[in-house]
């Protein structure tokens, strides 16, 4: 299973997604088009680790954590109008461009910007999640002091603090009405080899 693949399965009930996709059955596609793009903007301005049929976790240098017309057309980011209705697209691009604006006044030249954490629903709550994040630590403690995230996931608020983020904003968005949080961590050396205890697994 190739990663967007993956990471559309783990996301098709995310808050986020159902709103902007609000038809199922056409949401697995529009989803894979979205990853597809997100992670080759990844690979190139961060970085990925994805195991097959397991996980995937992607990042970008804070410079990159947003994506302009640029970046949507050289990462591939356009095809998902291919697979989405306008109105799609356009719900998808608004949440993005206001969530994302509650995350920027946390990004610095030492942040790193975490964009996606998926597991493979068969096996959430096994400590995959959390396995993941460590490895994505090691690597991102090279090059960043600091790693942020959002998530739209109530049920991920949970896992990201026992994992050693602290919340740094909570907002709701004007456009969808979704809860946006927002999080930071530590990447210093002491904080990367902490090892959190297993906690359920983000969608």
């Amino acid at each position: 299973m190739n990663p967007a693949t993956l990471l559309a399965r783990a996301f098709h009930d995310d808050p986020y997604f159902q709103w902007a996709v609000p038809d199922a059955a056409r949401r697995p596609r529009v989803l894979e088009a979205v990853f597809r793009g997100t992670l080759a903007h990844a690979r190139a301005t961060g970085g990925h680790l994805h195991e097959p049929g397991v996980g995937s976790v992607d990042w970008r240098a804070a410079r990159a954590a947003t994506m302009g017309w640029w970046q949507t057309l050289t990462s591939g980011l356009w095809q998902v109008a291919l697979a989405a209705p306008p109105a799609v697209v356009s719900r998808l691009a608004a949440h993005e461009a206001e969530a994302m604006s509650f995350v920027t006044p946390h990004l610095g030249a030492d942040t790193v910007y975490l964009c996606t954490l998926g597991v493979e629903p068969s096996l959430a709550g096994k400590g995959h999640g959390s396995r993941l994040l460590r490895r994505a630590f090691v690597e991102q403690a090279t090059r960043w002091k600091q790693v942020v995230l959002r998530t739209e996931q109530p049920k991920n608020v949970p896992f990201y603090l026992r994992n050693g983020f602290s919340l740094v904003d909570e907002r709701r968005t004007s456009v969808s009405g979704l809860e946006v949080w927002v999080f930071a961590r530590d990447l210093s050396s002491s904080a990367v080899t902490t090892r959190p205890l297993p906690v359920a697994e983000p969608g």
